[in-house]
């Protein structure tokens, strides 16, 4: 009795960020949902620390690292299309604008 089910070999070999990153809409609100939970987060660990902050070491790496991944993000879906509401839109551009509107009102107080 043969199995009549076949598999590509992209399927068999799929990591896990193939696997998450071909859902687009996983990774818009992931990424969303993990901003927020790292808001969430350096505010608990800046509420908790000193008043004066003398590690501008550890603010410098977080704006590289948060810089990197902003980056990283924007070129990861640069050229994509989606049609929302009969029109061609570029989800690229919508994550550039999120991104924006995420440093104004959340890093900006």
């Amino acid at each position: 009795m043969s199995n009549n089910v076949s598999l590509k070999k992209s399927q068999q070999n799929m990591s896990l960020i193939d696997w998450i990153t071909q859902y687009d809409s996983l990774v818009v609100f992931g990424g969303f949902g993990l901003a927020i939970m790292g808001v969430i987060l350096f505010t608990g660990i800046f509420q908790a620390g000193p008043v004066v902050r003398d590690n501008v070491l550890y603010n410098a790496i977080g704006a590289i690292a948060m810089a990197i991944g902003f980056i990283y993000i924007i070129f990861k879906f640069m050229g994509n299309q989606v049609i929302i509401l009969g029109k061609q839109v570029d989800i690229g551009m919508f994550v550039y604008v999120a991104i924006v509107l995420f440093v104004m009102f959340v890093l900006g107080n």
